[in-house]
């Protein structure tokens, strides 16, 4: 079972699962019965992944990433039992994200990076899992069309609406070479064996040795081309063209006519197609047309997906044998205007799936295991509530009063009027009215300093400490004599002398002496 993954105008990502893919032992008299009795095609999911329209799409060892005119990339994994989980979001271009690829050492393992390409002329190299930003390379002036990596991850292809044709160094981030072309390539991409590449331009599609720089091929389709695919071997071109017809080359014949048609696939446009196979170690299921794979998928601006036999258009390769294709074995209806088209197994690839079926075997198996794992969880749980209280400042521990007995003494036998920076209080007031309430304990506040002035006062009265602090009613002032003593001074010597004692003054109380007021 494949699953086929295609974006929309409408912002929606909806995936389509291929089941009874045409075995190539079948023979190709009963390819349509047979087909037509297994083959189904139906709706999976469908994903809210986009504000505006999603523009290129890419599906690989369970993972799938979108990408929308929105500058986001959406990133999903596709479970073998079908649920979907939603990795997050990836925000690095400044435009239209118009072509991605996800790469991996093999079929038969996840991918590793995921390679996109935007409007704003920049390449991103992303890292699976992790989901970080490797590498930024700036690509093409006027946006990046088309991004292909070799299977062996060292170089990579690109085309943009510069007009040119870039080969990059994978491995040192920078171009290895770079070519413009008469015609703008509308598609590009790597052949399956990895020592060529196809563009198309228009209605005319080259094939060139990605070793030499040699031309091998060039097939001029009856439309312009809108999608391509060389899935299985580098022997079969299939091309999706404007008029809703779909083609395809052997490139080893002559290019004059095609190794197989199939005339009005789609009422409208062509937007995708792709060859569908249900096992990552096998890969595609080779016996259709000029050696090529035995099924197609195609989708189309009316948002139909629909599977053809390929086998039904004879075997052997020669051009001769080719023949048109009528109907297709099964489809699906329901979508949106589709933009773009991916597919992979729905399975996960089986090294990947053992690994993960021996660990959860090793979890469910082994109860000591899983409580080991518990006590370590705890642990770190511990430690790390350990550390968060270590790093906030340490407080003085609140001071508890013991609660007094009724003779007066604390539970320890001692005084409380004796404990260190504590009074008892009674409540009420001191012991006013009901007087039967229980004293209280409250901290005994030492006596403020006094003031330098207060100090001044205090020991001018003749005390060694102001225990009172008031303010006096009157100012203190020198009399207007020339003897220099204050009022206070001669009055309390007028009474120590007795009426003996010669005023200069009569006494007109606590004013200003009368010699003043002269």
């Amino acid at each position: 079972m494949a699953l086929v993954v295609a974006g929309s105008y409408e912002r929606f990502v909806f995936g389509y699962r291929v089941d009874g893919l045409p075995s190539s032992s079948s023979s190709s008299s009963s390819a349509r019965e047979s087909g037509a009795a297994a083959a189904a095609v139906n709706h999976a999911f469908t994903l809210d992944a986009h504000l505006t329209q999603c523009k290129s799409v890419a599906a690989r060892g369970g993972f799938i990433a979108s990408g929308g005119a929105d500058d986001l990339v959406r990133v999903y994994h596709h479970n073998p039992d079908g649920a979907l989980a939603d990795l997050g979001t990836l925000a690095g271009h400044e435009g239209t994200v118009q072509c991605m690829e996800l790469h991996g050492p093999s079929s038969s393992t996840e991918p590793t990076r995921l390679v996109t390409g935007g409007q704003d002329g920049t390449i991103i190299v992303w890292s699976v899992n992790a989901w970080d930003a490797l590498k930024t390379l700036k690509a093409h002036r006027g946006g990046v069309q088309n991004v292909s990596v070799h299977k062996s991850g060292a170089v990579a292809l690109s085309s943009g609406a510069d007009g040119c044709v870039a080969m990059w160094d994978m491995k040192r981030g920078r171009v290895a070479h770079k070519t413009k072309l008469k015609v703008k390539p509308e598609l590009l991409s790597f052949t399956p064996s990895g020592t060529k590449y196809y563009a198309c331009a228009q209605s005319r599609t080259t094939i060139t040795s990605a070793e030499t720089g040699a031309v091998c091929g060039v097939f001029d389709a009856p439309s312009r081309v809108m999608c391509a695919t060389m899935a299985g071997s580098d022997a079969l071109a299939v091309l999706g063209l404007e008029g809703g017809d779909v083609v395809g080359y052997d490139t080893r014949a002559p290019p004059t006519k095609h190794a197989l048609r199939i005339t009005k696939a789609h009422p409208t446009r062509v937007k995708g197609v792709v060859v569908p196979y249900d096992d990552h170690d096998a890969g595609v299921a080779m016996g259709g047309p000029a050696g090529g794979a035995t099924s197609l998928v195609t989708a189309s601006s009316e948002g139909v997906v629909r599977l053809w036999d390929l086998r039904v258009a004879g075997k052997g390769g020669g051009a001769a044998s080719a023949r048109d294709i009528d109907e297709p074995v099964a489809e699906a209806e329901g979508g949106g205007r589709f933009t773009c088209l991916a597919v992979m197994p729905c399975a996960l690839p089986r090294a990947v799936a053992d690994v993960l079926s021996a660990e959860r075997d090793a979890r469910a198996s082994d109860p000591a295991e899983r409580a080991a794992r518990r006590g370590e969880e705890k642990q770190r749980k511990l430690e790390k509530a350990r550390a968060k209280a270590a790093m906030r400042p340490a407080r003085p521990p609140p001071v508890k009063a013991k609660r007094p007995s009724a003779a007066g003494e604390t539970a320890d036998g001692g005084d409380d009027d004796e404990r260190e920076g504590f009074e008892v209080v009674p409540e009420g007031g001191g012991g006013g009215g009901d007087g039967g309430g229980a004293p209280r304990v409250e901290p005994r506040r030492e006596p403020k300093k006094p003031k330098k002035r207060e100090r001044a006062e205090g020991e001018r009265f003749g005390g060694d400490e102001l225990l009172v602090t008031r303010k006096p009613s009157h100012k203190v002032k020198k009399s207007g004599g020339g003897d220099g003593k204050s009022y206070e001074e001669t009055a309390t010597a007028a009474r120590r002398k007795g009426s003996g004692v010669k005023k200069k003054e009569a006494s007109r109380g606590f004013g200003k002496p009368s010699s003043a007021r002269r």
